[in-house]
C-alpha cells in the first residue's frame, strides 16, 4: 500500500511542471477572454446609443425588478 502511494506521488511530482504550465496558460486565456467580452459589451452599448436610425422605443433599456407581494 505504501509503495502505491509512493508511485502516485512521484508521478504527480513528475507531472507538476506540465500542470503548472497548463494552469498558467488557461489563466491568461481566461483574462484575454474577459477583456474581449468587455470590449464586445461596450461596443454593443455604443452601437445601440449611436445609431440614429433607431426609434426612441429601441433606445430604451428596461431593467427587470422582482416584485415580492406583501402579506400581512
Amino acid at each position: 500500500m505504501n509503495q502505491h502511494f509512493k508511485s502516485v506521488f512521484t508521478s504527480i511530482k513528475d507531472l507538476l511542471p506540465y500542470l503548472l504550465l497548463i494552469s498558467i496558460y488557461f489563466f491568461f486565456i481566461n483574462i484575454e477572454a474577459r477583456n474581449e467580452k468587455d470590449k464586445n459589451n461596450k461596443q454593443q452599448i455604443k452601437n445601440v446609443f449611436n445609431d440614429n436610425n433607431l426609434d426612441v422605443q429601441d433606445k430604451i433599456i428596461r431593467i427587470k425588478i422582482p416584485i415580492i407581494p406583501y402579506n400581512k
